[in-house]
C-alpha cells in the first residue's frame, strides 16, 4: 500500500457537526491534487475546485474522496460529504496514511470514523 503523510487539522470548521478524517497531505501525491494548501486556509471554494477538477487523480481516489468530504461538511454539504466518504471507504484501493501524531492508518479506516462520528453526533442531538 502507498504510504502517505496524513495531517491532523482541527474539527473547528465542523463544530456544527461531524468532526472528519484529517485531510491527507500530498505526499506520493503531484502537489496541489489533493487540496491541502486551500483546505489548511479554509478556502472551500479553491478546494473543491482542486479536488474536482484535477485530472491528476482518479475521481474514485480514496485520499481525494476523503478530503472531498472534508471540503463537503466544512461547507454545510452534509449528503454530500457522507457520500465521498462511503465511496472512499468501499474503494478497493485504501491507502494506507501516517497522521502527523503518528498514528497509521487506511483511508477506509478514516472514512469509516467519520461516517460513525457523524452518526455519533446525529444520535446525541
Amino acid at each position: 500500500m502507498k504510504r502517505l503523510a496524513l495531517i491532523a487539522l482541527a474539527a473547528n470548521a465542523l463544530a456544527a457537526c461531524a468532526a472528519t478524517p484529517a485531510p491527507i497531505a500530498e505526499a506520493g501525491y503531484p502537489i496541489g491534487a489533493l487540496a491541502l494548501a486551500a483546505i489548511e486556509r479554509h478556502d472551500w471554494a479553491t478546494a473543491e475546485r482542486l479536488l474536482t477538477t484535477d485530472r491528476r487523480l482518479a475521481a474514485d481516489d480514496p485520499a481525494r474522496l476523503v478530503n472531498l468530504g472534508e471540503v463537503y461538511m466544512a461547507t454545510g454539504r452534509t449528503g454530500e460529504a457522507l457520500a465521498a466518504w462511503r465511496q472512499a471507504l468501499a474503494s478497493p484501493n485504501p491507502a494506507e496514511v501516517e497522521t502527523l501524531g503518528g498514528r497509521t492508518a487506511r483511508t477506509d479506516q478514516l472514512a469509516r470514523e467519520a461516517l460513525a462520528h457523524y452518526q455519533r453526533t446525529l444520535a446525541s442531538r
